[in-house]
């Protein structure tokens, strides 16, 4: 079922995600330049480099920082970006304790956007299998929600019939126009279900579905509590996105 569907809850004044759907490796696509360092928050590991200021693990390099991305850890791991590695030195004991709460609480006390850290992104994975984002820049998150839908879009077309799959070796990304148009959607929380897709030879449709209640990976949402709020439609010969609203 997790790779069917993808979910999100925007909360726009911290620039907060709730997520489900959505991985490391998504993020890795969508970044625009590589990234070099990465701050591990606790649990600590005993085996891993550990930062003498914060106490926490670090890792650095491009090379490093790529691996652990595209691995399993980095998806049970409380992790964010951080741009040189002097930086760590500047936080202070309050920053600090910020970071620990961040990390044990899986939600902030202020949003976790640091000046010294100069980072763009937090991750940190819940125990029901989801995953709390912040994204500094909208733009951001906008491409990893791009990048997320096409590879679940990649998914459910190997399980089209034959004669359907010849013509999906390539999906275009969701525009930031499209992605920019779902955000008050987003706000309320929305399931993209690709277990529902609709695929022709012409379009591929995927509903966009709202809950009356609280999503949960791994259970079917009551069918009684689901309203489609739309459906996102890619036009196969012209390569484009569009959203296409339901009147409520």
């Amino acid at each position: 079922m997790r790779d069917s569907l993808i979910y999100v809850h925007y909360e726009p004044l911290a620039h907060m995600f709730l997520t489900a759907g959505i991985g490391a490796a998504d993020i890795l696509e969508a970044h625009p330049a590589p990234l070099r360092h990465l701050l591990l928050l606790p649990p600590i590991d005993e085996d891993e480099f550990i930062d003498p200021h914060t106490g926490f693990n670090e890792l650095s390099g491009e090379e490093a920082v790529t691996t652990f991305l595209r691995g399993k850890e980095a998806r049970t791991r409380n992790w964010l970006d951080y741009k040189h590695g002097s930086y760590l030195r500047e936080l202070t004991p309050t920053e600090i304790a910020e970071l620990l709460y961040l990390g044990h609480a899986k939600t902030h006390i202020q949003p976790p956007f640091y000046y010294k850290l100069q980072n763009n992104m937090v991750h940190l994975p819940l125990r029901n299998g989801m995953v709390t984002l912040y994204f500094r820049q909208l733009a951001q998150f906008s491409s990893t929600l791009a990048s997320a839908v096409v590879r679940h879009l990649r998914l459910a077309a190997n399980d089209q019939p034959f004669w359907l799959r010849l013509r999906q070796q390539h999906f275009p990304p969701l525009t930031p126009e499209v992605v920019g148009q779902l955000y008050p959607l987003l706000e309320d929380g929305i399931l993209f279900d690709f277990s529902r897709g609709i695929f022709s030879q012409g379009s591929v449709t995927i509903p966009l579905l709202a809950l009356a209640d609280r999503f949960v990976p791994d259970r079917l949402p009551d069918p009684a509590g689901v309203t489609q709020r739309g459906d996102l439609v890619l036009d196969r010969e012209a390569g484009t996105w569009q959203l296409a609203l339901h009147e409520q």
